[in-house]
């Protein structure tokens, strides 16, 4: 058997797994990398492809059983849930439900086979936005964590915005979610790797950028803009998940800036937080800033005195 466990990676030949790969790879462990389309390099010496579409449910079989073959010899094995298609709503939400069935039955078919299996699963602050906030993509994936939430050995992570390199280091610039508050995808990839490292358990995590989300406030004055991108979201946009990320940030810039910083999910708020804990039955989140190792984990009797 081999020590370090081998990661299956789902969405491998994506923006964020691009930049996992070569971590893991790094680390010593075999790599498997399942892909729709054929990975361009150098993600594809990285990793032992299986070219497949997990929408397509009957080949899963298929799909398992090469897995298996590619896993010989390996004692653990880490599902790395990194899938997303965010072309349509409508193939984002197929994306996610298919992502999520094919994780918990081969994480079933694994475990039976005799290795022991932990997921990791790359989800996004979107997913606390509260009703009313809410996109179909924050929905989806609220909905994928609560079915993950179920599993015995669980990193649920939540990500903030993701952006290239030059825009994770801009300072804040009001309400553009690509200035305070995001992340570049080298260093979500760098918090996922990190976050593999630590015991396998049952764990929500938050990864926050190394500059602080400071949302402003237009008030009133944005009431035009808010209502125009809401009507587009219900009508013309309806597919299309750009038209309802801009509908949801301009009903947040509505907002007074302290009622904002508690429902805005861009900044991960502590109230939102808890209220997600409650509902996936999860202990105390654990935070993770871009670029920095995970904070050493309290104990249980510290975490029962905090509010």
């Amino acid at each position: 058997m081999t020590a370090e466990p081998a990661y299956i990676v789902l969405g491998g030949a994506g923006r964020l797994g691009r930049h996992l790969l070569p971590k893991v790879r790094a680390q010593g462990c075999r790599v498997i990398g399942i892909s729709r389309a054929r990975p361009s390099e150098p993600a594809e010496r990285y990793a032992d492809w299986v070219r497949a579409d997990l929408t397509e449910t009957a080949k899963w079989p298929q799909v398992q059983e090469a897995i298996l073959t590619l896993l010989d010899g390996q004692e653990e094995a880490v599902i790395a849930d990194l899938l997303l298609d965010r072309g349509s709503v409508t193939s984002t939400r197929q994306s996610i439900a298919s992502a999520t069935r094919f994780v918990v039955r081969t994480r079933q078919m694994l475990a039976a086979e005799g290795h022991a299996v932990r997921v990791l699963a790359a989800s996004t602050t979107a997913a606390l936005a509260p009703r009313g906030l809410q996109t179909p993509y924050g929905v989806a994936k609220r909905e994928q964590a609560i079915a993950y939430s179920r599993l015995g050995r669980i990193d649920l992570v939540l990500l903030p915005q993701l952006v290239a390199v030059d825009q994770a280091a801009r300072p804040p610039d009001g309400d553009s979610v690509s200035g305070g508050g995001s992340c570049s995808y080298e260093a979500a990839a760098g918090a996922l790797h990190a976050i593999g490292l630590q015991p396998a358990r049952r764990t929500l995590w938050v990864v926050r950028g190394s500059v602080p989300y400071q949302p402003s406030s237009r008030g009133l004055a944005g009431l035009p803009s808010a209502v125009g991108a809401l009507i587009a979201s219900r009508t013309t946009g309806r597919d299309s998940p750009t038209a309802h990320r801009q509908a949801s940030r301009e009903s947040l810039a509505l907002l007074p800036a302290h009622i904002r910083a508690l429902v805005d999910h861009h900044g991960a708020p502590e109230q939102l937080l808890r209220a997600f804990e409650r509902r996936l039955h999860m202990r105390r989140t654990r935070t993770v800033i871009a670029g920095s190792q995970p904070a050493p984990d309290q104990p249980e009797e510290d975490r029962a005195h905090r509010p």
